[in-house]
């Protein structure tokens, strides 16, 4: 057998993987990222696959990141249903602000100060730490008869922190890697900024132009090409490429109202955008899980004890920021404790993890096996606490995953 046929039964074997995982979550409430993360540490440590095949999947990384990260912006933004979650958007914006601001604001101090990290590198780990993890948040909230509007708030809330979340940390990882210094980061940031939102808006603005006078029906395909040329583009002149996306994002997913202001005709069905977009995710998130198990050293005891620490200070700051906005804003009234175990750490945690081993590799060494911890110990204590929290609260009769849109049929065009 060639290497060619090799490659490609592997690829199969992480794919089948990856469809073993979604069925552990859907029967056994088993969320297939810890699966998929176990199988590749079993095969780590089990050696089943040659070296020579693990340091080809390791040259992917940076690719198979750049394509992760786009569609987690573009598919956050696209389930952004205006009519469906009407003003709980605004209210889920600023609490997605608050986890941010919250965690790197006072997690920042400790590693620089307590840990001695440097500082750049201690606002990275905790920006990548920020997360509120979408794929278990969500379908714990549709277990429990809930109010909808505060359903929809934390909802939004995942979604827009996922996104944030992405864009902080690799702001910061390119002051990282360019070595700016404290005084030219300002100018760094501005320029690399506003020439993103520039190149966004314009190639955003056109191209829903052209999806709106264009009556081909895999327009999907055409759309992530763009994306993937814009990140190129916006990566060669040295504006940011993931604020690009998020751009380019946000015009795509409210083409209606934008539509209305600059007066153009036509419908966008962004159904099939969303479905098209969340079978890639599947594939790519995939590949990610299972080689981020491959690299984990799990008998790494400092990480490990490193872990337990940020775990305790992160569920310290969610308790904090939770009481916290609640006080000023009555959002989650006497639903907050139940908000304060919200403090899972998950996919998009994982993807950075994978950014950071193919862009700063010193980094990823320090701290990889910590993150890691973090990741695993945040779900463990988030359940344990939900499931205690949850006992006094009435349960759904219908349980509901992340909701995906609608498989679209052969029938469905664009109008």
């Amino acid at each position: 057998m060639d290497i060619a046929d090799e490659l490609l039964l592997l690829l199969a074997g992480i794919m089948l993987l990856g469809f073993i995982g979604e069925i552990a979550f859907r029967k056994k409430r088993i969320p297939d990222m810890l699966v998929l993360l176990l199988i590749g540490i079993l095969i780590h440590y089990s050696r089943i696959i040659p070296g020579t095949y693990i340091s080809l999947l390791r040259t992917l990384l940076p690719f198979v990141g750049v394509v992760a990260l786009i569609l987690i912006v573009f598919g956050g933004l696209l389930r952004l249903d205006l009519q469906k979650f009407g003003h709980s958007v605004y209210k889920g914006i600023w609490i997605a602000i608050a986890d941010l601001a919250f965690v790197i604001g006072l997690m920042t101090p400790i590693l620089y100060f307590v840990f001695k990290i440097p500082l750049l590198e201690s606002l990275l780990i905790t920006t990548i730490l920020s997360e509120a993890a979408a794929p278990f948040i969500i379908p714990l909230l549709s277990r429990l008869k809930l109010n909808e509007e505060f359903t929809h708030t934390i909802e939004v809330e995942t979604i827009i922190n996922s996104v944030l979340n992405v864009i902080g940390a690799l702001l910061i990882l390119s002051i990282i890697d360019q070595q700016a210094s404290l005084i030219n980061i300002p100018g760094f940031l501005f320029g690399s900024i506003s020439e993103a939102i520039v190149l966004g808006g314009v190639v955003g603005i056109a191209w829903l132009i052209v999806l709106k006078q264009a009556s081909a029906p895999h327009y999907y395909i055409a759309t992530v090409a763009v994306l993937l040329a814009l990140w190129a583009l916006s990566d060669y002149i040295g504006a940011s490429a993931i604020l690009s996306i998020f751009i380019f994002s946000i015009i795509i997913a409210n083409s209606l109202p934008i539509s209305k202001i600059l007066k153009i005709s036509g419908t966008i069905d962004t159904s099939q955008l969303n479905y098209f977009n969340q079978e890639i995710t599947f594939i790519i998130l995939t590949i990610f899980y299972v080689y981020t198990g491959i690299l984990i050293n799990i008998f790494d005891f400092r990480a490990l004890l490193l872990g337990l620490i940020f775990t305790a200070v992160l569920i310290a700051i969610r308790l904090f920021e939770t009481y916290s906005v609640n006080g000023i804003t009555k959002w989650f009234g006497k639903d907050s404790l139940l908000v304060s175990s919200f403090v899972h750490r998950g996919p998009t945690v994982i993807v950075l993890l994978g950014i950071l081993l193919s862009s700063n590799a010193p980094i990823f060494n320090a701290f990889g096996n910590t993150i890691f911890y973090v990741v695993i110990l945040t779900i463990l204590a988030g359940s344990i606490s939900y499931t205690i929290i949850s006992r006094k609260y009435a349960t759904s009769t219908t349980v509901a995953e992340i909701p995906l849109p609608e498989q679209p049929s052969p029938e469905t065009k664009q109008s």
